[in-house]
């Protein structure tokens, strides 16, 4: 952990290189077409989760259909060939550039530069990025978040954040993020938890209101994938329950430090996974032997094609483990769509693979842990706080009853999600207005 001395001199070195680099003092472009605005997005934070490949075709369809005029820059930080492939595929009119923010000694007049002259209004995408403390103490990745956005408002460039979470600003980084964040035009809050949460913190952007995760927007599929898994793996359209874990675990590269997200495999960790993973392993085992369906165990992350086998596959009774099936490989999200899509209903640990089964109007049940983060409240704030449990609080009879009521009453359950998806495209109809907007009424200087 930094003290606030390396707080205050890291500060002080962003700030002097805003007012001295000649990339800060780059001369501007002059203005675009408004008609045809220019919108910067930066995403795509990994190719081993599903959920970080989710968010970029979610909150990129969104633009597409609420703002077609909008020209559409892509930024990758770092490259992400499974994403990329993936955009190339669904959005052809998207151009993806890759790159850090230039910086120190860097030369400013590269394609990532080049990108923020040209924007009418740059968007950070859906994650929880902007926390510190919640994953670690390093200031490096706070400042590669936040520099851009200063160069935003050194140059009067609108910017904003959408569908994000927060849950930690360890002391002094709250005052930064404030600066920083109340300066945005906008900031959209996938849970109305982490709304409530920046608000106490007193931060006053212009637009500060509650707007779905990206992913809710995704749309992408590919079908030979998916029918072709479905007829490979034996799964019976519309008579399987998709488990989406996440475990304990560090990533499979990992050199084992871990951290909050993919922890160090301690003993208490291991005992955690094992008393949330029985949990599962009871509702599996009530599914199988009640419903006489089957079971697809499926990867939220890459590092489950492993942990998931030898943690929940393996120890199945035999029984029951006739009717399962595991994934083994790790996917792209337009399989995966086409996958969910023919589920019955999908439990998981992890909201994103629900995200995309309640896009594809499948009913799901999110058993979070709470550690994990306030994401799990959305859920709860698009209308669905029944099928909201944690994991580490309830009993297992308590996630199986309400398996059964959606299994029980099927076009019920299929009406919730109708219902709860009205919620989310109302307000992505209004977060888009709102972005576009910004984007067609820049000012900049020149």
């Amino acid at each position: 952990m930094q003290s606030r001395r390396d707080f205050l001199k890291a500060n002080a070195l962003m700030a002097a290189t805003l007012s001295a680099s000649p990339g800060f003092a780059a001369t501007i472009q002059p203005l675009s077409d408004k008609k045809n605005p220019t919108i910067l997005i930066r995403s795509s934070w990994n190719d081993k989760n599903i959920g970080d490949i989710g968010h970029t075709p979610g909150t990129l369809r969104l633009i597409e259909r609420h703002i077609p005029e909008a020209r559409i820059i892509l930024w990758h930080a770092a490259p992400r060939p499974v994403t990329e492939a993936l955009i190339q595929k669904n959005f052809p009119k998207v151009k993806i550039i890759q790159g850090s923010f230039p910086g120190g000694d860097a030369d400013d007049k590269g394609e990532v530069m080049n990108a923020f002259k040209a924007a009418d209004v740059y968007i950070h995408n859906s994650g929880m990025s902007m926390n510190y403390g919640l994953f670690n103490y390093d200031w490096g990745s706070t400042l590669s978040n936040l520099a851009p956005m200063y160069y935003c408002i050194e140059n009067k460039i609108p910017f904003g954040l959408y569908g994000h979470s927060f849950d930690k600003f360890a002391p002094p980084s709250q005052y930064l993020y404030r600066d920083v964040l109340s300066r945005a035009s906008f900031i959209f809050t996938r849970d109305t938890e982490s709304l409530k949460f920046i608000k106490e913190l007193g931060f006053k952007a212009p637009v500060m209101e509650f707007g779905p995760d990206g992913c809710f927007g995704i749309d992408v599929r590919d079908e030979a994938k998916g029918k072709a898994y479905l007829k490979q793996a034996g799964l019976e359209e519309g008579k399987f329950l998709t488990v989406v874990l996440r475990t304990n675990t560090p990533h499979l590269d990992d050199s084992g430090k871990g951290n909050l997200m993919n922890p160090e495999a301690t003993p208490e960790k291991q005992a955690e996974d094992r008393r949330r993973l029985d949990k599962v392993q009871a509702l599996i085992n009530h599914w199988v032997r009640t419903t006489g369906q089957q079971v697809l165990i499926a990867p939220e992350a890459l590092k489950e094609t492993k942990y998931g086998r030898t943690m929940l596959y393996d120890l199945l009774d035999d029984d029951v483990k006739k009717k399962v099936v595991f994934r083994e490989a790790f996917w792209s999200a337009d399989e995966a769509m086409s996958v969910y899509a023919r589920a019955h209903t999908i439990f998981g640990m992890e909201p994103h693979s629900l995200i995309m089964g309640l896009a594809v109007g499948v009913p799901i049940l999110h058993a979070r842990p709470v550690a994990h983060g306030r994401k799990g409240w959305m859920f709860r704030d698009i209308g669905l706080p029944e099928w909201l449990f944690d994991i580490d609080q309830v009993p297992s009879s308590a996630m199986i009853d309400e398996l059964m009521k959606i299994h029980k009453n099927y076009p019920l359950a299929k009406k919730k999600v109708k219902d709860a998806m009205a919620v989310v495209a109302k307000r992505q109809q209004e977060t888009m207005a709102v972005v576009k907007k910004v984007a067609t009424s820049s000012t900049r200087s020149s």
